[in-house]
């Protein structure tokens, strides 16, 4: 932990003292903060980093502003040793009262001691002891000031004390001898350790029961450590020479440092006042390359920022040049790693609209492109842009989402032909998400006549049932011997009855007495419960139909895998 962090620690333990008005506690992290102020050797309050430096700052004029406490008046002080006085004489009279009774006591034992009488406690003033406590925390307010190299706010505090400031004791040295064991206090007490002579010898301590069963190991012997030969003397330390006094202007202070080798240092003073040509070239000198990019960019020096980029790690060259806002080596750096969709982005953010989608279409990027072509309204290359698009959803498989840029700009002709090869059901379902009810009406037509030509009576019910033409629908499933398809159409269109009764020829008892409950047939659902438990096995299909079954089957589940897949695509 630093000294930094130390201050802020402590001065949370300020800040609680200081909510109780304890001045007693508040000496406490006082006197360590005064400690880790004291090795940072602060010129001033600015040497601190900002967040220390406001907590410092906010606590501790807190602390200056408490109120001083009020000593008693005189005459409340002279009270106080006549009552003292009183009690002492009370005390005394006790001693005297009890000598008439030492005879017997010295008779009911010979080597008995005499009672020693216990000095009597000075009387404390609490409120003197808290006018002391005041007067400490303001001392120690002024030291914590003076640490901070904050002059006036320390006089102040000292004023406020009516101490005269002291000089900070030194730190002991490093060399000091270690205090030797003999000088350690004793411990006394009920909690005193007994001596180690009252200890048991270890030969006559119980052997260890089931816990610890088995024998110790004996430790083998130990090897002979070598002989450590002697360290060499430490040299001492050449003392750095004190930085001489600048003299003239700041260019003369500059040239000054230079000519000492402290390049940095001269740099620095160059880019404060916007030399940043030689501010470069010394902090290049100084090794500081990356402050050299800075200044070179600030003094839009780009040959000089090229040849200092280079000298980056790869992965912090995009920052870097971001953050200094050097966007023209940022495309440089971009173009020349190929990475076009950056480029296109640099683009974009300059609002040149046409050369991002020109990048974003090298990028294969043809979404993003397209949509930088119609925010430059550059028309005819975003329809450009969506044929490749389309072709490339095409080929993916994904034609729902090829058909859906195409009916987004009203080419509905085009995303029907896109639909076609699908299988009639799947088109149908597409061309409804697509709201193409007239085109999808037509299909349906289209199909329905061709089945009733090819005589398959489970496709014909189908196409009537996707027409809405769900009576016929019915009828339909029923003369073709699917009633398990027609079931649910009677029910649909409230033919309770008629679905009551093909509940009961297909033995679907749950279904027969829920029907039969509804309509309050009492005989039917008499009829109902007297059913097997076994559902009967539906029907088979005709094998003309088969193909027919797949295909819807498919366009309900291929309807809600590429409509994703269209979602997806436009995210992009």
């Amino acid at each position: 932990m630093g000294p930094g962090q130390r201050v802020i620690a402590e001065l949370s333990v300020l800040e609680k003292a200081l909510s109780k008005n304890d001045f007693g506690a508040e000496k406490g992290p006082l006197e360590a903060i005064v400690r880790s102020l004291r090795p940072m050797n602060l010129k001033s309050l600015d040497d601190l980093d900002l967040n220390t430096r406001g907590r410092l700052i906010t606590t501790m004029l807190r602390v200056q502003r408490q109120s001083k406490p009020v000593l008693p008046e005189a005459g409340a002080e002279s009270a106080a040793p006549e009552a003292a006085a009183t009690t002492e004489g009370t005390e005394a009279a006790a001693p005297a009262e009890a000598s008439s009774e030492a005879p017997a006591a010295e008779g009911a034992g010979e080597g008995a001691a005499p009672a020693e009488a216990a000095p009597a406690a000075p009387a404390v003033d609490p409120a003197k002891e808290k006018h002391g406590a005041w007067l400490d925390v303001m001392t120690l307010v002024g030291r914590v000031w003076r640490a901070a190299g904050d002059r006036e706010r320390s006089q102040a505090a000292f004023t406020l004390s009516g101490r005269e400031p002291t000089p900070e004791p030194e730190a002991p040295a490093r060399s000091e001898a270690p205090r030797e064991r003999s000088e350690r206090p004793e411990r006394g007490g009920p909690g005193e350790r007994r001596e180690r002579s009252e200890r048991p010898p270890r030969g006559d301590r119980p052997e260890r029961g089931a816990a610890g069963a088995g024998e110790r190991r004996e430790r083998p012997p130990r090897a002979e450590r070598p002989e450590r030969g002697e360290r060499p003397a430490r040299g001492e330390r050449p003392e750095r020479a004190p930085m001489p006094e600048l003299t003239g202007d700041w260019k003369e202070q500059a040239t000054q440092l230079e000519g000492l080798g402290r390049t940095r240092d001269a740099a620095r003073l160059h880019e404060r006042n916007n030399g940043f040509a030689d501010a470069t070239r010394l902090f290049e000198a100084g090794g500081d390359l990356k402050s050299a990019l800075r200044t070179a960019l600030a003094g839009q020096d780009n040959d000089a920022a090229r040849r200092l980029v280079g000298t980056l790690p790869p992965d912090q060259i995009g920052p870097t040049l971001e953050k200094a806002g050097a966007y023209e080596l940022l495309m440089e750096h971009y173009v020349a790693k190929a990475d076009f969709e950056k480029v296109a982005g640099l683009y974009e953010r300059a609002r040149q609209f046409d050369q991002a989608a020109l990048a974003y279409e090298r990028a294969n990027k043809l979404t993003l492109a397209r949509k930088a072509y119609e925010r430059a309204r550059d028309l005819p290359s975003a329809n450009r842009i969506r044929g490749l698009e389309v072709k490339a959803l095409v080929e993916r498989g994904d034609r729902l989402g090829a058909a859906t840029l195409l009916v987004a700009v009203g080419q509905r002709r085009e995303a029907v032909e896109v639909l076609s090869p699908l299988p009639p059901p799947k088109a149908f379902h597409f061309m409804q998400r697509l709201t193409l009810e007239d085109e999808a009406k037509e299909l349906a037509q289209r199909e329905l006549a061709r089945a009733e030509q090819e005589q398959k009576p489970a496709g014909r019910a189908r196409w009537l049932e996707l027409l809405g033409d769900t009576a016929a629908a019915a009828e339909t499933w029923t003369q073709a011997g699917r009633k398990d398809k027609a079931l649910p159409l009677y029910e649909k269109l409230g033919d309770l009855p008629r679905a009551a009764q093909i509940a009961e020829e297909l033995q679907l008892k749950d279904k027969a007495v829920a029907l039969y409950t509804q309509l309050n047939d009492s005989a039917g659902l008499e009829r109902a419960k007297a059913l097997p438990d076994a559902p009967a096995t539906p029907p088979a299909a005709d094998k003309s139909d088969a193909g027919d079954d797949a295909d819807g089957a498919d366009g309900a589940a291929a309807s809600t895998e590429n409509a994703s897949s269209a979602g997806e695509q436009e995210s992009q």
